[in-house]
């Protein structure tokens, strides 16, 4: 068995890989050829787990891209990935974060409860501000029959003042100059 681990360290040797612990926030750049072409591609997201031992160490990525997760298990001494950045290190209590597939599971939830709200809220300030401009109108509709009431009984005193001025005045009352 000491051929077998010699083996393995002198293939692992040339690479040079970054220790990787489970939190861990990293980019990881692979090599990806299409047709003729060769692109690099980086994915990065936190470390849920490490496993494995020598050269067959495999590490597990989690990245949340809108509402859902995207996993990508990585073989860490591939020669594919060119590049392992650790963007930031912090500290887990946990070998294992599979639970973050729940807690994303559970944002998903509470985003979806916020939405409702925020369209029910939305309704009511829709609804509201109809109810305001109802009001609105209804105010002006009042203030244009009172405008119109109150030019009618100008136009009716208009009229009484022009149909005495129009009358003769007839004395009760014979007068004294007679």
């Amino acid at each position: 068995m000491d051929l077998l681990r010699y083996f393995e360290k002198q293939q692992v040797k040339d690479i040079d890989r970054p220790r990787l612990q489970a939190g861990d926030i990293v980019r990881v750049e692979t090599k990806i050829e299409e047709a003729d072409k060769s692109r690099l591609q980086t994915f990065e997201g936190t470390v849920l787990s490490v496993r494995g031992g020598g050269p067959s160490v495999t590490f597990t990525v989690r990245r949340e891209t809108g509402n859902f997760g995207v996993e990508r298990i990585f073989p860490l001494y591939s020669p594919l990935i060119t590049n392992i950045e650790i963007v930031k290190r912090q500290k887990v209590r946990r070998a294992k974060l599979n639970y973050l597939r729940q807690a994303g599971r559970r944002r998903f939830k509470e985003d979806v409860k916020a939405m409702q709200r925020h369209l029910k809220d939305e309704g009511e300030k829709v609804r509201l501000a109809e109810d305001a401009l109802k009001r609105e109108e209804d105010k002006k509709a009042k203030e244009e029959k009172l405008k119109q009431k109150e030019v009618e009984s100008e136009v009716k005193q208009e009229k009484e003042i022009a149909e005495k001025k129009d009358k003769p005045e007839t004395p009760d009352k014979p007068s004294d100059k007679e």
